[in-house]
């Protein structure tokens, strides 16, 4: 079987390696590894969860996409100095939710071009403003290999998109 690429999660990894973090360009991945080098962190990862077909209309077909993004960097950085604050946490919440001192979400990090680019394709793709967006933050002791401590992010999204239904083609 030939490799196949997504159009939905390539078209979201081109606009992450293109306005995202600059420290995950060219870290973006279609599905999630599990084992990932510690070298090859930070390390961002775009997966389905669920697909929704809604075919209620005659002539279109929507699609809702339930993405997880999934976030992994490196913990191991100051592990045994104490800090008031934990310099891989602050990393993390800058690559997926930075905001400036008015508490605005910045363009850079992911939530902000997930927001920015909501119609990424001119009406025929967006993602979906009126359900939430989540975002938990957590830790993996070893979830990547052995010896490898990660502080992780995973996002949960809904991206719909729409096309003619195929009788009407």
């Amino acid at each position: 079987m030939a490799k196949y690429n997504d159009s939905v999660l390539k078209q979201l990894k081109d606009l992450m390696n293109e306005h995202g973090p600059t420290a995950l360009r060219g870290h973006w991945g279609i599905g999630d590894p599990v084992l990932v080098p510690q070298n090859q962190l930070p390390a961002a990862f775009l997966q389905y969860d669920n697909v929704y077909i809604d075919d209620s209309s005659n002539a279109t077909l929507e699609f809702k996409q339930n993405i997880v993004i999934t976030v992994s960097i490196n913990q191991k950085r100051g592990n045994n100095v104490f800090a008031d604050d934990v310099a891989s946490h602050g990393d993390l919440v800058e690559l997926v939710l930075a905001r400036d001192s008015a508490m605005n979400i910045l363009d850079s990090c992911i939530i902000g071009v997930l927001r920015k680019y909501q119609d990424a394709n001119t009406g025929k793709s967006w993602i979906d403003p009126g359900t939430e967006t989540a975002i938990e933050f957590g830790q993996g002791r070893e979830a990547r290999g052995p010896g490898i401590m990660t502080a992780e992010a995973i996002i949960r999204f809904q991206f719909n998109s729409e096309q003619l239904n195929p009788e009407y083609y």
